[in-house]
């Protein structure tokens, strides 16, 4: 059972790390290779945080790696979510929920990262690491519960960013697991291994950023 749980993990975060990459750099956004590669990367996601939950709980406890979970699925489900509100305009219950707990494993993160500081008189590579992921863990919920207040006063293109901007940085989560899981491949110094757990983010980050200029040039419009 737990070799079966814990494969199934990694297969779910091998396809979606594919299928991430070509419903984000291949096809037309929107087309049909978009729609149900996007739709194969959403699903294998979901799988990667319930087995993810399922083996941090019943295998091996990490906190660290919870509130990464948590993270990574949480931004594929609100961009999944933005494509669902585009005619409502309006946050579901499961939306606020969803924000408002990843908003609460965010701070509980940063909390972590404090914990670990502090002993160690700021030399704690984790404790840094912690704070890093747990402030745009709780930046992101944060984000969307202030855009859930004012949907219907929203840019009619609002969803088109939302959608974008979460889904890339869910792409970004699985791209940082597959590298942290597997820095042994390409060599990396142990050393710096931390830098395998922020390099996605600050490679993927401006790659985000100017897609998201050039579609508010396009639609005339502003990004969320």
């Amino acid at each position: 059972m737990e070799q079966a749980l814990i494969l199934s993990h990694v297969i779910a975060g091998i396809t979606s790390l594919i299928s991430g990459i070509i419903a984000g750099f291949f096809g037309r956004k929107g087309g049909k290779l978009h729609r149900q590669v996007g739709k194969m990367f959403f699903w294998c996601m979901f799988w990667v945080f319930v087995s993810a939950i399922l083996i941090i709980s019943l295998i091996h406890f990490n906190a660290f790696l919870m509130v990464i979970a948590v993270f990574s699925f949480y931004m594929a489900f609100s961009g999944y979510r933005a494509l669902k509100m585009k005619k409502t305009r309006k946050a579901e219950q499961i939306d606020w929920i969803a924000a408002i707990t990843t908003l609460l494993f965010g701070l509980g993160m940063i909390g972590m990262g404090v914990n670990y500081l502090v002993p160690t008189s700021f030399s704690s590579v984790i404790g840094y690491l912690c704070l890093f992921f747990g402030f745009f863990t709780a930046k992101t919920a944060w984000d969307n519960i202030q855009m859930y207040r004012k949907l219907e006063s929203a840019d009619k293109m609002w969803w088109w960013f939302a959608h974008m901007n979460s889904m890339s940085g869910s792409l970004i989560a699985s791209v940082t697991a597959f590298l942290v899981q597997n820095g042994e491949i390409f060599n990396f110094p142990n050393s710096y291994s931390w830098a395998l757990w922020v390099l996605p983010t600050f490679v993927g980050f401006p790659i985000v950023s100017y897609w998201a200029r050039k579609y508010k040039a396009q639609f005339n419009t502003k990004a969320v």
